[in-house]
């Protein structure tokens, strides 16, 4: 049996560390406060990129760490597929500057391209790798996810620019034959609701307008109207049943649940509707430490965790949402 397996993953987390206590001083210049939504959302710190870094270094950088890993080599990728909402250049696209930069080190990719789900990318990403690869001879995919949001949000946006944060995460993805075994990406469930699509906007004043000098600046970085994101417990632990029953499994049959870092309470409750205790080890929160870093989310918390969890047999889900709405629930076995 074909099955697509999570060979390693590596990170990228920049230098530039941001404390509350910093943030604070920035928002009360402005007569705004962000701390209670800091503590709500169990944040304490952050990284921004420096001036000299960009979302193809900060990708470079979780790619150099993830070939540091055993049994890893760039020569092997056939397919490198980059997740983000925030590329440097859209022509041409970030895988192809990726594979041109590495040069020798990368000959042999046969396909490159980006691909853009929001906050759910490096998810569907991961799901587009796996089923292209089973579907083909391809045996090692590279997908890598960039989340750079400093340089596009507000200062005033006490959402944004208090609880995001950038990084860049990657997992280099191998085909393996196990005989009769079943393991890897075993299953997933999306949905969309775009009732939702009109709250968040980057660039707000839409790409043909941003050469336009009548355009102020700020029209060209993020809009975030703030909503309600209560729905999402409900909504996560929906499509998490729908996966669990196609393959005969229920909520404790779970070893780890990996979540969005964005909101603490959402995941928890998600955990709570699926009869999950939050504080039995199932569950693990790395949002305290790297804020909110989109669609690298997911994998920062399973290189976090890669010794807990990648131990045979250890079935996990991983779910997230795309601004909009996307979301993916999925179904891994190691």
């Amino acid at each position: 049996m074909k099955n697509i397996v999570m060979k390693g993953t590596g990170i990228y987390i920049p230098p530039n560390k941001v404390y509350n206590e910093e943030l604070d001083e920035h928002f009360e210049k402005r007569g705004l406060k962000a701390h209670g939504l800091m503590e709500h959302l169990g944040r304490r710190k952050r990284y921004f990129i420096s001036e000299d870094e960009t979302p193809i270094t900060l990708c470079m950088n979780a790619i150099d760490d993830c070939a540091k890993k055993p049994g890893i080599s760039l020569e092997d990728i056939e397919l490198v597929i980059v997740c983000t909402d925030t590329p440097e250049y859209l022509v041409p696209t970030t895988a192809l500057k990726l594979v041109g930069l590495y040069g020798e080190r990368m000959k042999n990719v046969r396909l490159g391209f980006d691909l853009n789900s929001n906050c759910s990318g490096m998810a569907i990403g991961m799901d587009v790798a796996q089923k292209y690869m089973l579907a083909s001879g391809y045996k090692n995919a590279l997908i890598v996810g960039c989340f750079c949001i400093s340089p596009s949000a507000l200062w005033d946006d006490t959402v944004v620019y208090a609880t995001f944060a950038d990084a860049a995460s990657c997992v280099v993805l191998t085909a393996v034959d196990d005989g009769e075994k079943r393991r890897g990406f075993l299953d997933s469930e999306v949905c969309v609701d775009a009732s939702y699509q009109q709250y968040i906007t980057y660039p707000k004043c839409g790409l043909t307008k941003v050469p336009l000098k009548s355009i102020e600046p700020n029209e060209k970085r993020l809009e975030w109207i703030p909503f309600e994101m209560d729905f999402l417990g409900e909504m996560w632990s929906g499509l998490i049943r729908k996966v669990l029953e196609r393959n005969h499994l229920e909520p404790d049959d779970i070893d780890y649940y990996v979540f969005s870092q964005l909101n603490d309470a959402c995941n928890m409750e998600t955990l709570r509707l699926l009869g999950i205790d939050g504080e039995g080890g199932k569950y693990h929160f790395v949002g305290k430490e790297y804020a909110y870093t989109g669609n690298t989310c997911p994998i920062l918390c399973i290189n976090r965790m890669w010794d807990k969890y990648a131990k045979e047999g250890n079935k996990i889900i991983i779910c997230t949402v795309g601004a909009g709405y996307t979301a993916i629930a999925m179904l891994y076995e190691f």
